[in-house]
Formats: C-alpha cells, structure tokens, sequence
C-alpha cells in the first residue's frame, strides 16, 4: 500500500513540476464535435421543460454550460448555417444563405477551413451547410444522405417509408409518419453511424467533427417507438396562440406547413392571422414534433457514448446547437421565419472538459456568431484573421461576465409581392425587451415599421407597444443600437462588391 502510495505520489509530484507531461492527445489539442439539430426549439427536459424526454442531452447539460439566450443570426435553415461556419453575418455576405463568391474574394476562412489549417481532421456529416457540396475545400471528408454530388437526389423530406419519400407532388406529402420502422430506415440514424464511424477512424487525431441532423424539421417522422413515448391526450397546447397585437403582419404571409398534404388546401392563405390549425391537427403536429426530439436524442446519446467509449471524452469539446427556433402554433405561426423570440432562440450547450465551470446555466446574451471564435479559444489556438462575432469562452468559468446584454438577428420576407418583397427585419433581444424594425432595402433603408415587445415575464410577444409614444426613447436607443451593429457589416459588402468589380 505505501509502495503504491509513493509512486502515486511521486507521479503527482512529477505532473505538477512539469505540467506539459500530458497525454500526447491533449498535448496536440483539443478535439471538437459540432451537432447542429435543425428546427430545433429549446425542448429539452433539463431545461425545464417536463414533458419532453431528452435523457441525453440532459446528461451533456448536466456536464456543460447551457447558454439559455443564444440567438441565431436568421431563422432560416441556409443563411444561419453560413453565418455559424463563417462567423461572418448575413449582412456581411449580402444576405445570401448559400456558400457564395464572397467567401473567395475576400480571401475568408471558415470555421472548418480555419481548423483545417491548423492541423486538424475536418469531417462534414449531414445537414451541416444547407448544400453538403459548400465549402468543399475546408473539409477532409463529407458525407450527406444521398449524393451530395447530385442534390436534387437526396431526401431532404427524411420519410420512414419509401413511398412516402418517393412523393413528387410536394402539396401531397404527409406533414406527420408514425410508422412502426427500423431505424435504418431514417436517414439521420444512418448518418449517424457515418458519425460513429467516423470518430472510430479518426480518435488518434485532432479532429473537428460537424454532425446535423435533420429533424426535426417538417415532416415529423420518426419510429413508432418515439411517438410511444408520448399521450396525445396529454399533450398541451400554448397559451399564446393569438397574433401579436398589433403585431407586423408581413410575417404572416408565408407558412411552410401550408406545403404539406391537408394543411395545403386547408390552410394555405394570405393572412394566417385569419387562421387557426385545430385543436386536434395541432395536437398531432406537436406530438410528431416531440417525437423527432426524442429520436434525435436517441443519436445524439449514441454520440456521446461513441466518445467515451473511445476514451476521448475527456478531451473532445462538445458543442450542441440548432440553426434557428420554431413556431409550434404560438402567435399563429407554424414554422420560423419570423424575428420573434421562438424562432430566433435556440439551444445551445457547450462542454469543455478541461473548464472549470462557473453554472450549469447561462443567461447572457450570445449569437451563433460567436461559435467560430469561441471555439478557437478554447482549442488554445490563435484567433481567426477575421469574424463578425465575439468569444464567449469566459462564460463557461464566469457565468456573469460582462458585455453580452443583448442579441441581434434579421429576417427578409420570402414574398413576391413587389409591396414587401424588399424589406428587411433587424431585431434586438434584450432581457427585457424585444425590438424589430423593418427596413426597405430599396429605398434608402427606410424604416416602414416598428415592433417593441416586452417579454421579460415569459419571452413569447404578445402586444407591439411601439405606438405607445412613452416608448419613443426606448426606441429610439435600440434603433441606434442596430445601425451601430449591421453598420461594419454593410460597410464590408460594400468592399466585396468594389473587389468583385475590380476582378471582372
């Protein structure tokens, strides 16, 4: 016993007097495994919220810091993809959501190109980027269901059953699948054990893993075994399915549900505060929607068991995030789109092994901006030459640092109609306070509307008091606050746009 003792001892001693005799692994630095969930809400057990059963994530949450007022950059699934591999808004880039020229002419580096210089493996698995072909040269290994070669030959819609894939008419595919399947028959799952086998392949190496996962973006299928798990008679429904009062109506004039079989002849409109999906649609569509969180969950688990079992966990930061929020009929809306706070905020938890965590939950303000130079940080490495965001690292070890009072986010309508087709949303997210306004992009930035909702009580908005003259300074700051924020950004297209000139 003291034999053992001593040399326990002595090799403490020894670790202590020379703190670079580390593992080769760590002293290489620290592996990263991205997981972007797409249409992911914050629905996650640990969270508080008690109906949902995310066994998994809780397990990361109760070991990472759980930043609970992360925002994402646009509530749509491309542009906020680009935005969080970039770093760089989508202001910057000229509000294009596909990887584009920008990237080239400017001469930037992305998030997996910057780790890829660096030294480190870079794998894409998934819905990672909107287009699994983006980016290309930054990854050392891609994969998508499908062929990413060939995109309109993968299955974007993630069906269970073939003939439900194989739908051509697009107004005639089913919003829900409840089918008692094999998991191989789901696309994410099998990316999943691309993901497996893929941290297998590379655990001897410094590796940045980005994994997405599909759903639970519309359709909601998933296996059986996951709609089990919830009583539809149990299910409730929000408090807050009414517009906004006096609320922005342009939000209102495109639904991605409307897409989909029943909902697109039934539910299809102009104005969707003039409708309300029943109580029992709405009921089924929420109860799809829960059980593709606890399907992906399920992978999500088998991840993180993958990282242990490799005996890698203890050095692998392991970020979980969505691409934007979602709309599950509150304010009348079914889907994102929107600069509200439920399709804007999203989940995000960050574990890094090696910090000494602060609180289990942060309530400072951050963007998915932040990701690229946050991860930089904490991989020890130097920070990229240039990104739109700011680190966050010092609010894994101090949860009330200072400088993250607020988020900011914009939207553009999809329309057509030459009325509103050119306008832009820019929104702040504050503790207290949410405020849009609406911009015409072509006519000088005019403001041509304006939102202030308070949501400190329970962040869901539900009266525009931007009328309410007793607002006109608070308004008045936070309009000053979004031009001192999209200004640099504006001025950097600008400089695109002269270069890309000079080059033709």
């Amino acid at each position: 016993m003291k034999a053992k003792m001593i040399i326990k001892n002595g090799l403490f001693l020894f670790a202590s007097t020379f703190p670079f005799c580390i593992s080769a692994q760590t002293q290489q630095g620290k592996n990263v495994l991205l997981i972007i969930v797409d249409d992911l809400r914050p629905e996650i057990h640990a969270w508080g919220n008690d109906y949902i059963k995310t066994p998994n994530i809780d397990n990361l949450v109760n070991k990472g810091v759980s930043f609970t007022s992360a925002y994402a950059q646009y509530a749509n699934c491309s542009p906020s993809r680009k935005s969080i591999l970039s770093g760089l808004s989508p202001e910057t880039t000229g509000h294009n959501g596909s990887f584009n020229p920008y990237d080239k002419v400017m001469n930037h580096t992305t998030m997996p190109g910057f780790f890829k210089e660096n030294g480190y493996y870079t794998g894409s698995i998934g819905k990672v980027y909107h287009d699994a072909r983006d980016d290309r040269d930054s990854w050392d290994y891609y994969f998508d269901a499908g062929d990413p070669q060939k995109p309109e030959k993968v299955p974007w819609e993630s069906y269970g059953l073939k003939a439900n894939q194989n739908i051509k008419n697009k107004d005639m595919r089913p919003a829900v699948e409840c089918e008692d399947l094999p998991l191989e028959n789901y696309n994410d799952y099998n990316l999943c054990q691309v993901a497996l086998k893929q941290l297998e392949e590379n655990k001897d190496k410094k590796f940045f893993l980005a994994v997405g996962f599909r759903k639970p973006h519309l359709p909601f299928a998933a296996p059986k075994k996951y709609w089990d798990l919830y009583k539809r008679e149990n299910i409730q429904l929000s408090n807050y399915r009414n517009a906004p009062i006096n609320g922005d109506t342009i939000v209102y004039q495109w639904s991605e549900l409307a897409s989909y079989k029943y909902f697109s002849t039934n539910y299809k409109t102009d104005n969707y505060r003039n409708k309300y999906v029943s109580e029992e649609k709405s009921k089924e569509l929420q109860h799809g929607y829960y059980a593709c969180v606890s399907y992906i969950d399920d992978l999500v688990g088998m991840l993180l068991s993958e990282l242990k079992e490799l005996k890698i966990d203890d050095n692998t930061i392991v970020v979980l995030m969505a691409d934007h929020g979602y709309h599950l009929g509150e304010q009348q809306i079914w889907g994102k789109h929107t600069c509200y706070d439920l399709a804007t905020r999203v989940p995000l938890i960050v574990y890094d092994p090696s910090a000494q965590r602060d609180k289990k939950f942060c309530d400072k303000f951050v963007e998915s901006l932040d990701i690229y130079p946050t991860l930089a940080e904490l991989c020890r490495l130097p920070q990229p030459k240039r990104f739109d965001g700011k680190s966050f690292a010092a609010l894994l070890e101090n949860a009330n640092a200072k400088g993250f009072d607020a988020a900011f986010n914009q939207y553009q309508t999809f329309q057509k109609d030459p009325s509103i087709k050119d306008l832009m949303a820019y929104a702040i997210h504050t503790k207290d306070y949410n405020y849009i306004e609406w911009q015409d992009l072509e006519n000088d930035r005019k403001v041509v509307q304006r939102e202030l909702y308070y949501v400190k009580n329970n962040r869901v908005e539900q009266k525009n008091i931007a009328i309410d003259q007793k607002n006109n300074n608070i308004i008045k700051v936070f309009s000053k606050k979004i031009e001192d924020k999209y200004n640099p950004y504006r001025i950097a297209f600008d400089k695109y746009e002269r270069m890309s000139k000079e080059k033709k």
